[in-house]
Order: structure tokens, then C-alpha cells, then sequence
């Protein structure tokens, strides 16, 4: 009885991870209509645990930085043109309140990500128009010769979960995690590979995360590299990472297989893009699918 309740327990906490395009589209649909003038942490919150419950948290966080992405970019000509406003605003704002979160609470109010409200902010009121010189500012808020507004800034890298330095800093932690993970789980299966280091050394400049050293079969597909994804798998990103990396990826050494590990659409297997040799998973491959080249044994000397 014990045993069959942990079985139960353990088949709830398996959240999903390939997504029909009904689903998908639900999530989106909430993300675009979110109001309630809250942060994008509240978007996401609000979707791992309350609305979509059953779905992979990751790959909701990855939907929202998506689709948040796209809106950002197709807004941004916008927000540019108001900087000026924004600027004054503030000015006119920040002597009635002692405390940091102003830019925050405007951020709400407008719409916008914290950190690119910052990045409007610092362009307009110090004339910066390069994109290093506001980055540096944005990552160490105390070079700002304004004590009020450097406070600000640092609040508002607490409060975007979509950009800035410690938004950058966690992702690409967590994408070297999964790396680590993808090479741990290959270890351990018997495949012997080349990592991007030993790649690089060779003279390759764009390598997949393990390049197989004798290809395998995986469901009867040949094998001869693994990329690793710390992502959502949507056909439209997908699709960019195939021009990107991929198609190089199968043209130089063959057929492979690319890991979402945090899921992906129904469609993105279906896309005839991958009919170069593209397989899509949304985790390592298990051991029983997987047929390793026999060597043949050296003959015993006489």
C-alpha cells in the first residue's frame, strides 16, 4: 500500500513538458493579458502556481521570456520616443518618496521591464548612446553619480526576471548546469565524446556541446553529436537555432540530436527544417534505445 501511494506521489510531480499548440497558445494568451500592473515575476508566479499548474515551471519561465522578448522588441521604438517624458517623470517624482522603488512602480505602470526602464532612463539623462558604457552602469549601480537613482537601479536588478546582470548571470549558470548534465549523463551511459574544449583545440569554431567520437544509434537515427538547451523548444525558436547552429552542426559531422530541457512544442519535431538530421528530446535519451558500435576483438597473438 505504501509503495503504490509513493507511485502516485511521484507521477503528480511529473509536470509536462511537450505541449499541445492548445496549450501553448493558453499560456501565451495569459501572458498578453496579464495586467493587474505587476512585474513580470508576477506574471510568472501567477502561472507556475496558480493557472499551470501541471506544466513544467522552466518551461513557462521560458515561454514568458519569449514572448516578452518579442513584445519588448516591437515596443521599443516607442518607449525610445518617450524617454524624455519618462526622464521628467522621475525627476519630477522622486523627492516625494524615500524609498527605492519608484523606477519599479513606474516600470508597472508603463508596461515595461525594470532594467529597460533603467537603460531609458540612463541613455536620456547622461546622453548615452553606447550600449556598453549604460550595461556597466546597469551592473554597477554605485559608478551613477546620483545616489537616488543608482538605488533605484539596484532595486530594479532585485526585480527583473527577464533582464539585467543577475537575470544574465542565472541563465548562464543554469545553461553550463545542463551542459554538465548532458556530459554526466553520456559518461554514464558509455559514450565516449569530445566536448566544445576539445572541439575548439582541434580548430573548430562552431561546435555542438559533445561531438561523438563513434556515432551511435539512437531508435535506429544515427547519432554523431548532442546539443544541450536550458530551454523551451518553440518552432520559431527552434527554427533560429537551426540557422544558427544546427544546420552547421549537420553539415560538418552529420546527424544528431538537440536536448530541450524544459520541453517543447508538438510541432517543433514536425517541422520539415529537421529533415537534415535534426532529432528533438526534451531529455537524455534512454539507455534502451540506444545500440552502441560492437568493436571487433583483436585477434590473440600466437
Amino acid at each position: 500500500m505504501a509503495q503504490s501511494a509513493n507511485v502516485s506521489d511521484k507521477s503528480k510531480s511529473i509536470k509536462k513538458k511537450v505541449l499541445t499548440s492548445v496549450e501553448y497558445a493558453l499560456i501565451c494568451q495569459f501572458i498578453n493579458e496579464f495586467g493587474g500592473g505587476g512585474l513580470p515575476m508576477d506574471c510568472e508566479l501567477n502561472m507556475v502556481n496558480r493557472v499551470f499548474t501541471d506544466i513544467e515551471p522552466l518551461a513557462l519561465v521560458c515561454i514568458l521570456q519569449t514572448q516578452l522578448y518579442n513584445k519588448v522588441r516591437g515596443q521599443h521604438w516607442r518607449h525610445d520616443n518617450r524617454a524624455k517624458k519618462l526622464l521628467k517623470n522621475y525627476d519630477d517624482q522622486c523627492h516625494l518618496y524615500n524609498d527605492n522603488n519608484l523606477l519599479t512602480r513606474m516600470a508597472c505602470a508603463e508596461s515595461i521591464n525594470p532594467i529597460s526602464l533603467c537603460r531609458l532612463l540612463l541613455q536620456e539623462k547622461y546622453d548615452l548612446r553606447q550600449r556598453p558604457i549604460v550595461s556597466q552602469l546597469l551592473k554597477h549601480p554605485h559608478l551613477i553619480n546620483d545616489a537616488r537613482l543608482a538605488a533605484n537601479v539596484q532595486q530594479c536588478s532585485y526585480s527583473d526576471n527577464q533582464e539585467g546582470p543577475i537575470t544574465d548571470l542565472r541563465r548562464r549558470i543554469i545553461g553550463e548546469e545542463y551542459e554538465q548534465k548532458l556530459k554526466q549523463l553520456a559518461n554514464e551511459a558509455g559514450i565516449y565524446f569530445y566536448d566544445e574544449r576539445d572541439l575548439r583545440r582541434m580548430g573548430y569554431d562552431k561546435t555542438p556541446d559533445i561531438k561523438v567520437i563513434l556515432p551511435f544509434l539512437y531508435k535506429g537515427l544515427i547519432v554523431n553529436w548532442i546539443e544541450s538547451k536550458a530551454n523551451f523548444g518553440d518552432p520559431k525558436s527552434h527554427k533560429w537555432n537551426i540557422q544558427q547552429q544546427l544546420l552547421s552542426y549537420c553539415n560538418r559531422f552529420g546527424p544528431g540530436i538537440i536536448i530541450y530541457w524544459f520541453g517543447y512544442h508538438e510541432k517543433t519535431p514536425q517541422l520539415p527544417d529537421n529533415s537534415i538530421g535534426i532529432t528533438i528530446l526534451a531529455d537524455f535519451p534512454d539507455r534502451e534505445h540506444l545500440d552502441f558500435m560492437q568493436m571487433p576483438e583483436l585477434p590473440t597473438p600466437v
